[in-house]
């Protein structure tokens, strides 16, 4: 785990849900946005305890912009809302000590209160959080101009919270932040007495999880943190080693007390290495003196064990940089087998942001035959998270595909994993079957691990189903929307406080709530907030439609669109036109048509389908004349219009300009293959009014142009078998 991603874990010190879902819900905040409403928050009237949530809050954001690696300009962004942040607790704290008007006993009374406890930890709390955003900048390429300063302004941050002796979750935090300083200041004898410091003080409670952080860095440190370390060697099974070379050894070992020894040492493993003589058991040996032989030319098994040294000390890049160089150079020896180093080439390249290459390295390492287990099983999970990382900056359908294949090996190798329900959350999201998603998230069984995540992603599974079937009929929205009005109930506030979740809310009130006309009126009230985007905008108007409907007034929309004072957008036209469609009142459909086409000049598309619906509502009433006028206008404007060419024949057919109907449902009978449905309503029509005229004869042509072509759709059948007998043609 890189110093830059291990908040997680801090979380529950703080009271703060500390495991984000890895693909959020649909419409959630967008990071930066939130962080501005949290700063928003801190206003001078507000209570006390609203600063020490905040505090809390924005540290649960600091850790999810980590872990998702945002770019620097979000760091930085967030890095200047906490020192925002810091200075009105400042502030606020001097309001606090001012309104004691100088009385002792009344400054006493507030140092001794929880407005004071609350105050004094936010003001910690905030740099605290922005350490940890100096600490993930200082570790970027981009940031190397600027790297010693921000490694000051961390320390500054991870100090002051280590002495505030009254908070103990601070302290902790702050020692094991100044522990993980260190390691990137390469000060690896500081960085083990910090974490062997934490791990003392903490011996009381073996599970706490700043105690098991440190635990867990040292054991990196040790080289003993992934499959097949043990000291940074490569942990695989070794014969003795052959005596002849114990002289090498007797060099290393004088190296590491004296610093002389090394050269010789190396001059001898180049010989041995270039006869052929390098095995697993030797190399497992030289490894163990990683530090003293690094610096010496062992041919291909330098880069290796170059690598092993930049992954004991952490330095991702070099040591994937490395590994590669050693793989590409194809070492020879006997006996050697590199499962485990391939395993830690994809760990660096995992650490180093090479989501891609790590999940490559992943798969193929799957691949070798007769794994040995423990490695597989790591492989597995690795193969995994870093799909789960990609996702974060490149989704697309195929990395959707591959993180879900991922989520299930992953699943069926560890199901007991502690990330296992990171990736059941992930593998729900993926699934396109609902019912499968919702059943896969109900039957995690640690919601302790993952409070907060299960009920986001159930919501984001009930509302992409919802989208879905909601325009459906009989699609099942009423039902799934009352499901997803029980999950809403379960969301922390921070999801239930998201604009865009609140408007997904109001839809689903729409949908299922008995009283529609409250549900009106807090769309009402919700509509009157400041910011409201246009996501939330079009659900609000969708949810209106809907109980427009649920009351039996479909003519307030009407009035609705006949009162804007701006043109109607093309997202409401879209909404508009299936719904007018469906109206049961004809009537009240051709109002809508005809009031709406005039205010759509800027959505040519949408107007011509207002349009031609107006014309369809004007044949069905039997109001011809209207509709033929109609349709050689919508012509006149969309003059390539082939539903328009529909109008006018279908029009022109009523009115009994049977030779402009003919001509007119020939232009489309030229354009389109007998397999589109248009073409044999075109040219049964066209049969039917040669057939009927003086000409009857006229008619023949055009069967023994529709004879020869696949029989007709059960929806034209019938009319064609009528015309047949109707019509007298040569058998020709």
């Amino acid at each position: 785990m890189k110093t830059t991603a291990r908040l997680a874990w801090f979380y529950p010190l703080l009271g703060v849900l500390g495991w984000l879902c890895a693909n959020p819900a649909a419409g959630a905040e967008a990071p930066l946005a939130r962080a501005q409403g949290l700063l928003g928050a801190l206003s001078a009237e507000a209570p006390t305890p609203t600063y020490a949530a905040t505090a809390r809050n924005f540290g649960a954001l600091v850790d999810q912009v980590r872990q998702q690696d945002a770019p620097d300009g979000d760091l930085l962004r967030l890095r200047k809302l906490a020192a925002e942040m810091r200075q009105r607790t400042l502030a606020r704290l001097e309001a606090a000590e001012r309104a004691g008007g100088g009385d002792e006993a009344a400054l006493e009374g507030l140092y001794r209160s929880s407005e004071w406890e609350d105050l004094s930890f936010s003001l910690t709390a905030f740099p605290f959080w922005g350490a940890w955003l100096d600490l993930s900048l200082a570790g970027r390429p981009t940031q190397a101009g600027d790297r010693v300063q921000l490694l000051w302004r961390a320390k500054r941050g991870f100090r002051a919270a280590s002495m505030q002796i009254y908070q103990p979750s601070l302290v902790y935090g702050g020692w094991l932040g100044l522990g993980f300083l260190a390691v990137a200041e390469h000060n690896l004898v500081q960085a083990r007495k910090i974490f062997e410091s934490l791990i003392k003080a903490l011996s009381f409670d073996d599970k706490h999880p700043v105690r098991k952080a440190a635990e867990a860095e040292l054991a990196m440190l040790a080289g003993k943190g992934l499959p097949g370390s043990s000291g940074g060697a490569s942990g695989a099974a070794a014969g003795p080693r052959d005596p002849a070379l114990e002289p090498i050894f007797v060099l290393l070992e004088q190296h590491r007390q004296t610093k002389v020894g090394a050269r010789e040492a190396g001059a001898k493993l180049r010989a041995v290495i270039a006869a052929g003589g390098m095995n697993m058991a030797l190399l497992v040996d030289v490894l163990k003196y990683q530090s003293e032989i690094v610096s010496e030319n062992l041919g291909a098994f330098g880069a290796l064990v170059a690598a092993e040294f930049a992954f004991s000390n952490q330095q991702w890049f070099p040591a994937a940089r490395k590994y590669k160089e050693f793989f590409a150079a194809e070492p020879r020896g006997s006996d050697l087998h590199f499962e485990r180093f391939k395993y830690r080439y994809a760990v660096a390249s995992l650490k180093s942001d090479l989501n891609e290459e790590a999940a490559r390295l992943a798969d193929q390492l799957l691949q070798t035959p007769k794994l040995e287990p423990d490695v597989m099983k790591a492989a597995t999970k690795l193969a995994y998270v870093a799909r789960a990382r990609r996702m974060a900056s490149k989704s697309t359908l195929a990395s959707r595909e591959e993180l879900a294949r991922a989520a299930r090996h992953f699943l069926e190798v560890s199901p007991n994993d502690p990330d296992a329900n990171g990736a059941r959350i992930n593998l729900a999201q993926s699934l396109g079957d609902t019912t499968a998603a919702l059943r896969l998230l109900n039957g995690i069984k640690s919601p302790a691990n993952a409070r907060g995540s299960i009920e986001t992603a159930r919501f984001f599974v009930i509302a992409r189903q919802f989208a879905k079937v909601a325009n459906k009929p009989g699609g099942g929205a009423e039902a799934l929307a009352r499901e997803g009005l029980g999950v809403w109930a379960t969301l922390s506030d921070e999801q239930q406080e998201n604009r865009d979740n609140q408007a997904f809310y109001l839809q689903l009130r729409a949908v299922a709530d008995p009283d529609p006309a409250a549900v009106l009126t807090a769309i009402a009230l919700a509509e009157q907030q400041p910011g409201v985007s246009v996501t939330a905008q079009r659900g609000f108007f969708w949810a209106r439609l809907r109980l427009y409907d649920r009351l039996g007034q479909p003519r307030r929309a009407l009035a609705e669109i006949a009162g804007r004072q701006t043109p109607v957008p093309g997202w409401m036209a879209e909404q508009l036109y299936p719904w007018v469609k469906h109206l049961p009142d004809h009537a009240l459909q051709a109002e809508f048509a005809a009031s709406l086409a005039p205010k759509l000049k800027g959505l040519p598309e949408m107007e011509r389908r207002f349009r031609l619906l107006n014309i369809e509502l004007l044949l069905e009433s039997g109001r011809g004349e209207e509709a033929y006028t109609a349709a050689r206008a919508l012509l006149a404007d969309y003059p390539k219009a082939g539903d328009g060419y529909r109008m006018l024949a279908k029009a022109a057919q009523q009115t009994k300009r049977l030779i402009e109907a003919d001509n007119a449902w020939g232009v489309i009978t030229s354009k389109v293959p007998p397999s589109f449905e248009v073409w044999w309503e075109g040219m049964l029509s066209r049969i039917e009014i040669r057939a009927q005229s003086t000409r009857p004869a006229a008619a023949c042509e055009l069967v023994s142009k529709v004879v020869p072509q696949h029989p007709p759709t059960p929806a034209w059948g019938k009319r064609w078998a009528t015309l047949r007998q109707q019509v007298s043609c040569p058998a020709a």
